[in-house]
């Protein structure tokens, strides 16, 4: 992980100290930096160009999956279900 990306969520030195335990998920933070960063650009951008700037961002990915990632809904586990 590059970076702190749950910043506004989370401050730098408990990030690092959950993501050392093996409490954060590399795929659904990184799926949020990218939906977040999606809807960052989409005023200045048409959704194409970002897509294909994401694409480039993370080569690993093919364009069809960013383009699910930014399009489906983000499944949020029910904070219920933890706290009984």
């Amino acid at each position: 992980m590059r970076s702190n990306p749950l910043r506004d969520y989370l401050d730098d030195d408990l990030f690092r100290q959950l993501w050392e335990k093996g409490f954060l998920n590399e795929r659904a933070i990184r799926d949020h930096y990218i939906r977040e960063k999606f809807n960052h650009l989409k005023n200045r951008h048409k959704p194409k160009v970002i897509i294909e700037l994401l694409q480039r961002e993370f080569g690993y990915l093919s364009t069809e999956t960013i383009r699910k990632i930014v399009y489906s809904r983000e499944d949020t586990p029910e904070v219920e279900a933890y706290c009984e």
